[in-house]
C-alpha cells in the first residue's frame, strides 16, 4: 500500500511539472507573436514599379536604300576617313555606297545621242520651212501677176491654172513643213526626258546620305548585289539623333492604366 502511493505521488509530480513546462511554453509563444513595432505616420510617396522587356531605338530613323539595281562596288568615308560602318557619323550628302554605273552610263550617252539627233531633226525642218515660204512667196508673187492679166492672150489659161496650182501646192508645202517642226520638237522634247531620266538613273549609283546622322546598320557588303523594286531595299539605317530615343516594350494590360509622362 506504501509503494503504491509513492508511486502516484510520483506520478502525480511528473504531470504537474509537464503541465506546468507546457503552459510556460504556450504563454511565452503567445507573448511574442503579440509583439507589436510601433512608429510615427507620417506623408511620403508609393512606388509602383513595372518590368517589361523590350528594345530602345531612336525616334526619328531613316532607311537610306538603293533606287537603281545594280553591284556593290565599295563604301564611301566618313569625317574620319574610314569606310562607312556601323556607328559611322556622317552627313548630308556624304557618299554612303557606290552601285556599278556602267549600264546606267551607257543608256545616258545613248539618250544623249538621241537628244543630238532630235535637235538636228529639228533644224533641219525648220530650213526646209524656210525653204518653202520662199518657194511660197515667189508662188505667191507670180499668182497675183496672173489675177492682174487673167486668162488673156497674154496669158495662156493653161499657164494661169497652172500659177494657181503653183501658189496652192506652195501653201500647202509650209504647212506641212510647219507640222515637221512640231513633230520634231516633240520628239526632242521626248529625247532630253529620256535623257534627263537617265542621267537621274546615274546619279542613283551614288548613294549618299539624305540628312546629318549615325549609322546604326550596314545591310549590305562589297560585291553583294542590291536589287530595286516598288520597295527600295534598305541599307543603311540612319538615325538622326541619338539623343532622342523610344522604348518598345510589351506592358501588361493590367498596368497600361498606371503608365503616364515622365
Amino acid at each position: 500500500m506504501t509503494r503504491f502511493l509513492k508511486g502516484l505521488v510520483v506520478a502525480l509530480l511528473v504531470l504537474a511539472l509537464g503541465g506546468g513546462g507546457v503552459a510556460w511554453y504556450v504563454s511565452r509563444v503567445r507573448r511574442e507573436a503579440l509583439l507589436f513595432s510601433t512608429a510615427p505616420v507620417t506623408r511620403g510617396d508609393l512606388v509602383v514599379t513595372i518590368s517589361a522587356t523590350g528594345t530602345v531605338e531612336p525616334e526619328e530613323v531613316i532607311d537610306v536604300g538603293a533606287q537603281v539595281a545594280g553591284q556593290i562596288l565599295s563604301f564611301g568615308k566618313d569625317g574620319s576617313g574610314k569606310p562607312i560602318d556601323y556607328g559611322s557619323a556622317v552627313d548630308e550628302g556624304t557618299v554612303l555606297a557606290q552601285i556599278d554605273d556602267s549600264l546606267y552610263a551607257a543608256d545616258a550617252a545613248e539618250a544623249a545621242a538621241q537628244v543630238q539627233q532630235a535637235g538636228a531633226g529639228r533644224e533641219r525642218a525648220q530650213a526646209d520651212l524656210e525653204q518653202m515660204k520662199a518657194k511660197l512667196y515667189q508662188a505667191q508673187r507670180d499668182w497675183e501677176r496672173a489675177q492682174k492679166l487673167g486668162p488673156s492672150e497674154a496669158l495662156a489659161e493653161s499657164s494661169y491654172d497652172a500659177y494657181q496650182s503653183a501658189y496652192e501646192t506652195a501653201k500647202a508645202n509650209v504647212a506641212v513643213d510647219e507640222a515637221a517642226i512640231a513633230q520634231a520638237q516633240a520628239t526632242l522634247t521626248q529625247a532630253q526626258a529620256a535623257l534627263q531620266r537617265a542621267q537621274r538613273n546615274l546619279s542613283y549609283c551614288t548613294i549618299k546620305s539624305p540628312a546629318k546622322g549615325v549609322i546604326i546598320d550596314r545591310r549590305v557588303n562589297i560585291g553583294q548585289t542590291v536589287v530595286a523594286s516598288l520597295n527600295a531595299p534598305s541599307l543603311f539605317p540612319l538615325a538622326k539623333d541619338l539623343k532622342r530615343m523610344q522604348v518598345w516594350v510589351a506592358v501588361n494590360e493590367a498596368d497600361i492604366g498606371n503608365i503616364h509622362p515622365g
